[in-house]
């Protein structure tokens, strides 16, 4: 089975036309063999299947997710300070201008599948999870991480993303069947833009580690 992520991932990039990222392509699937991710086994999937079907542990783990796409934004963010790469640090940026309005995405889908759910009380709490960083905002600069640095942090960017996509697949059917029939729609709009956005950021952290 831990073939399966590798696969999943390439042909992922395949289909939006990365299909010659040659060593990109040896190394990942010499690390899934070496190191076999868990979200990539069976049980994994039916574990997470059989949690979902209970809508409080759903709705809890949506909010999770946007509190970590939250935090993952942030980190993104004083990293792109550090880059002395001029092309890389704007694919970063705006990576973490993604993952900010990801956070958004979630609590909206909480919104959509259970609608009520969220007390207002608590709405300003669950807003600030977001750092609302958008197209035009710059991080200030600070002192330059080393290459090896960075690199190192787009690996482990790369893994974080193709696991992030992987959970989105598992979550696709399992929320639709919570969802209430009106909101599917919009839902769908949703979950779409996830998975697209996180294959393209798949996309361009493999580039790199693949140039590298």
């Amino acid at each position: 089975m831990a073939a399966f992520v590798a696969q999943l991932t390439l042909s992922a990039l395949a289909d939006q036309g990365y299909d010659d990222l040659v060593a990109y392509e040896a190394i990942l699937t010499n690390a899934v063999e070496r190191s076999p991710p868990p979200y990539g086994e069976a049980w994994y999937g039916e574990t997470y299947r059989d949690l979902a079907v209970d809508p409080e542990w759903l709705a809890q783990s949506l909010i999770a997710n946007a509190s970590k796409e939250g935090d993952g934004s942030r980190k993104l963010w004083d990293l792109v300070s550090r880059i002395h790469d001029s092309d890389i640090r704007e694919q970063v940026r705006l990576h973490a201008v993604d993952e900010s309005r990801h956070a958004r995405y979630y609590l909206s889908m909480v919104d959509l599948a259970f609608p009520g759910a969220v007390e207002s009380s608590l709405r300003p709490l669950l807003q600030s999870i977001s750092p609302g960083y958008g197209t035009r905002d710059r991080p200030e600069m600070q002192a330059p991480s080393s290459t090896e640095i960075v690199l190192d942090e787009i690996v482990q960017m790369n893994i974080g993303e193709i696991r992030t996509r992987i959970h989105q697949l598992l979550l696709a059917p399992v929320i639709r069947v919570h969802c209430p029939e009106d909101n599917r729609g919009r839902l769908q709009l949703i979950l779409d833009t996830l998975l697209n956005d996180e294959t393209r950021h798949i996309a361009y952290t493999a580039r790199i580690i693949d140039e590298k």
